[in-house]
């Protein structure tokens, strides 16, 4: 029986931690994406590979696209129509 608790406890413990630890945002979907899905993707555009002034050469990589921040309803209350 105390495996079994224990079996399942763990099992409950993964299951929450990978839905609370996963992509929350854009931004983790685009990181690591290959050139082609990343171009495929409505959410991402692909960076071209750089030198920067150091001499440091910075690859290609896939990016989250700008976007609005969703504004909060107390910042609706504080502005004033007129």
């Amino acid at each position: 029986m105390k495996k079994a608790n224990m079996m399942i406890s763990t099992l409950s413990t993964a299951i929450l931690l990978s839905i609370t630890s996963g992509y929350s945002s854009a931004e983790g979907i685009c990181k690591g994406m290959e050139k082609s899905s990343c171009a495929t993707s409505t959410s991402c555009r692909w960076v071209k590979g750089y030198e920067r002034s150091d001499g440091r050469s910075i690859s290609g990589y896939c990016r989250k696209l700008p976007g609005k921040k969703p504004q909060s309803t107390a910042d609706n209350s504080t502005k004033r129509k007129g």
